[in-house]
């Protein structure tokens, strides 16, 4: 891995005004800096480790939004289970994304290792994981999937070191994704009978924050006049009195719209692109709405066909571009820039990448958009 340019040298070199206030650099500042602390989790993934191998099992817990992007998600670990109103017990792992700072939940003792992200004030209790939130003036939730998923990748990789290599999703964008969540029982099985060589312990965390500053950057240089219209188009449809929509897909949304600032402007509802059983909302559109898709690998034909007949102007997330519509004035295609796969850290002698990109990638979209909407 070679050396980057990390994001306060650029923006100590004189670049301009907008970029220092580019929601995706500040994602990838805070990325930068959560990757600085990664020395720092190595004790606690090395207890999980031997948690987990002895039999103890892995819960997420607290914010919905955060135990749904760790839950079922590509590059992240099988094994996982949302804690909901179950009682973890004496040696098994909580992750855990408290909803307010203070909030120490009953089952957090006893023989519970519990790693909490977030704030973490001196009353905290350890271990305690930042996110940076604050420093770098970014969404709270949005900022803990950081060092959630920065946490992850150094869990898998002190398994390893242990002799043993837990499962891992692979994206049901893929062909393999249904069928190895059939295979291992949807984290039923939560070992390989066999381990990739040991990956030492940094390896995974540098690996995920080069790859994710690297795409931050290039999205924020390559698709920012996009961006620049599509949030045009919205504060033009406001002054018209029209309204505006943001749908969107995935663990970490749609809570990362509809429970935040951007819900307040955009109206939110689920809109899974590309699943055709998927039920879709029932909104009608007119000549004055703007609606933004912030999706997954597929673009959102059905979401096109009926909001530009009505004279609606769409701006979407996808991974590629909806063919009939590349020369439609009223329709912005934005590319995340995240691998097919989602997930993108490979490790020698395993199958399928770990650690998903696109819910911080979309979310620092979303909140870009929502910036350049609202001149916040």
């Amino acid at each position: 891995m070679g050396l980057m340019l990390t994001v306060a040298s650029v923006l100590g070199a004189g670049m301009p005004d907008r970029a220092e206030e580019s929601y995706l650099l500040r994602v990838a500042a805070a990325m930068e800096r959560c990757g600085a602390g990664i020395p720092a989790m190595r004790d606690a993934a090395e207890t999980a480790a031997a948690r987990l191998v002895a039999g103890g099992r892995l819960w997420a817990a607290g914010q919905p939004g955060m135990v749904s992007e760790l839950s079922g998600r590509a590059g992240g670990l099988m094994m996982i289970r949302p804690l909901g109103d179950q009682k973890p017990g004496d040696g098994d792992v909580v992750l855990y994304f408290p909803e307010r700072d203070a909030e120490v939940p009953a089952w957090a003792r006893g023989g519970v290792l519990v790693i909490r992200f977030g704030s973490c004030p001196e009353s905290a209790p350890a271990p305690c994981l930042p996110n940076h939130a604050e420093a770098f003036r970014i969404s709270p939730t949005l900022a803990n999937a950081i060092p959630g998923w920065l946490f992850t990748g150094e869990l898998i990789a002190a398994i390893t070191r242990l002799g043993k290599m837990p499962v891992i999703y692979e994206s049901i964008g893929l062909y393999g994704g249904n069928a190895r969540i059939v295979q291992y029982r949807n984290g039923g099985i939560a070992f390989h009978d066999e381990a990739p060589p040991p990956v030492a312990h940094g390896v995974i965390g540098r690996c995920y924050v080069e790859a994710m500053t690297a795409m931050l950057r290039r999205v924020d240089r390559e698709e920012r006049d996009k961006m620049a219209r599509a949030a045009a188009w919205a504060r033009e449809s406001r002054a018209r009195g029209g309204r505006l929509f943001m749908y969107s897909m995935g663990h970490l949304f749609p809570d990362e719209v509809e429970k935040t600032a951007i819900g307040a402007v955009f109206r939110s509802a689920v809109w899974n692109a590309g699943f055709r059983a998927s039920p879709k909302p029932a909104d009608v559109f007119g000549a004055d709405d703007f609606v933004a898709l912030i999706g997954y690998q597929h673009p959102p034909d059905d979401l096109l066909r009926r909001a530009r007949p009505a004279g609606a102007r769409v701006a979407y997330l996808a991974l590629y571009a909806d063919r009939d519509f590349i020369s439609d004035e009223g329709v912005l295609w934005i590319d995340p820039m995240w691998p097919w796969a989602d997930a993108c850290v490979p490790i020698e002698g395993y199958d399928v990448p770990l650690i998903a990109a696109s819910g911080i990638l979309n979310g620092a979209i979303a909140w870009e958009l929502y910036r350049l909407t609202c001149g916040e």
